[in-house]
């Protein structure tokens, strides 16, 4: 059985998303849909001595833009954004390890901002010895309107037909018309099961569902991989499956 898992493509993405570039054969960028604002794709979070804090990069916002033609604001300072992250970073073991892997992507010039996350995410998938697919489905030749139907399509054009879905699509995604395209669905249910770490400022609670950027800090990327390969390695066997299968 192999797997892909289909995602706007975020930035700095969570641990969830980081857990799909190690168990999937393919991750497809849906970067083809419109942007929203106050979502995933231009910030994420981290930890700071105040607690979680948004590392965020500005966009030029346009009504009703797709993803892959999101501009970046003029405003945009890559290097004030590589600072926050090392003041938040300062006293754990990996944080210049972490950005010598943020850091070229990150201050490589892009004009969109799909380009950067998926530059970003690329880095971040060769730091974790990830040997996954990555395609852009404004590369594919998607024709259809309907949701579920452009999922089975996308699925199709990567030669995949097993979707993993998180839970947060389970209030809409059509299990069943997906059979109809002989797409089956393992639900990845990561937010319930979210690994606990070491984390920066150890006096304040652990906070779940940051970026990337605050394991590969902790535990450096060699040890950020292994504790989701052992997430991932533990729950396929269990993963609940959708009506499709």
């Amino acid at each position: 059985m192999t797997l892909i898992y289909i995602e706007q493509p975020p930035f700095a993405p969570w641990l969830g998303f980081c857990e799909a570039l190690l168990g999937c054969d393919t991750i497809a960028f849906y970067d083809d849909v419109q942007y929203t604002q106050g979502g995933w794709q231009n910030r994420n979070r981290i930890k700071t001595a105040t607690g979680a804090a948004w590392l965020t990069v500005p966009v030029a916002r346009e009504s009703g833009a797709l993803i892959m033609d999101t501009l970046i604001a003029p405003s945009f300072d890559p290097d004030k954004l590589l600072r926050q992250i090392r003041l938040a970073y300062a006293r754990t073991d990996y944080v210049d390890e972490a950005l010598n892997v943020l850091r070229p992507p990150l201050t490589a010039g892009h004009e969109y901002l799909a380009d950067l996350n998926i530059d970003l995410i690329t880095a971040l998938a060769t730091a974790l010895g990830s040997r996954a697919r990555l395609l852009r489905t404004s590369e594919m030749k998607i024709t259809s309107a309907g949701k579920t139907e452009r999922l089975a399509q996308i699925c199709s054009a990567a030669g995949e037909n097993v979707l993993w879905a998180g839970s947060g699509t389970r209030d809409y995604l059509d299990t069943e018309e997906l059979a109809q395209h002989q797409v089956s669905v393992r639900w990845n249910e990561f937010t319930a099961r979210h690994p606990s770490y070491a984390q920066a400022w150890p006096r304040q609670e652990f906070i779940a569902g940051l970026s990337v950027i605050d394991a590969a800090c902790a535990l450096g990327w060699a040890g950020t991989a292994a504790m989701l390969r052992r997430s991932f390695e533990t729950y396929l066997p269990h993963a609940e499956k959708g009506s499709a299968a």
